[in-house]
């Protein structure tokens, strides 16, 4: 299934609270930083090939005393964990304190794109496609993580070479038309029953569609797994 990166959301959201060492030399700056990186790496957890981290410094004026206590951390937008991102740092300690500081979080993953030009309504196959790495944190539409998720689509508009892949640029093919003939195998274990049918309704490839058995005139659900091949579990 096409990842929806929007948001790139997880399961760690919210308030989560780090334990932080504090720096040998009582710089605030690196005891931020340090909970900032920590935090990010507990919520991205190996999701990603690579991830890149960009702290805005703090204001040399606001004079912020190192914290005794573990810092508090919480990110906005909550529905993403990469991109632009807002973080409220606080502290409980002696000298409580709240401040707001700005980072980029980059995730890098290997991602489908066209290897060349595909013109619209070309039925894709591997031999169009290939995989690169890529910055995901900015691909909010979507993207696909391998060439097999996209067998049975087709282009919905041009596609230039070069081009992430995202499920706004495909549409599955229609392999069965409502009132063509198509071949019904039900399958179970240790048993397979070929019987001709007709289709109830139009279906592209791995959906379920109702489908009319013409020896029993029985109507069935079944998956279509190529043109005209629909296959029924017993």
């Amino acid at each position: 299934m096409f990842c929806i990166r929007q948001g790139l959301v997880i399961g760690l959201l919210g308030l989560l609270s780090i334990t932080t060492t504090q720096a040998a030399s009582g710089n605030i700056q690196e005891q931020i930083d340090e909970a900032i990186n920590l935090y990010i790496s507990e919520i991205q957890d190996g999701n990603y090939q690579e991830i890149k981290v960009q702290i805005q410094p703090i204001d040399s004026r606001l004079r912020l005393a190192s914290c005794s206590e573990p810092l508090h951390l919480k990110h906005r937008p909550r529905n993403r964990t990469a991109g632009r991102l807002t973080f409220k740092i606080s502290c409980d300690g002696a000298d409580s304190w709240a401040i707001h500081v700005p980072v980029q979080v980059q995730a890098f993953d290997q991602v489908v794109v066209s290897d060349m030009p595909i013109a619209k309504g070309t039925h894709l196959t591997t031999s169009d496609l290939r995989l690169e790495l890529a910055d995901v944190s900015l691909l909010y539409t979507g993207y696909f993580k391998s060439m097999t998720e996209l067998e049975g689509f087709v282009a919905r508009r041009p596609i230039p070479a070069e081009q992430i892949m995202s499920p706004a640029l495909v549409d599955p093919a229609k392999m069965v038309n409502r009132g063509e003939k198509v071949m019904i195998i039900a399958e179970g274990p240790g048993i397979s029953i070929r019987a001709s049918g007709k289709a109830m309704e139009d279906g592209a490839y791995g959906e379920l569609i109702r489908v009319k058995n013409t020896n029993s005139n029985k109507v069935v659900e079944g998956r279509i797994t190529a043109p005209g091949l629909i296959k029924v579990s017993l």
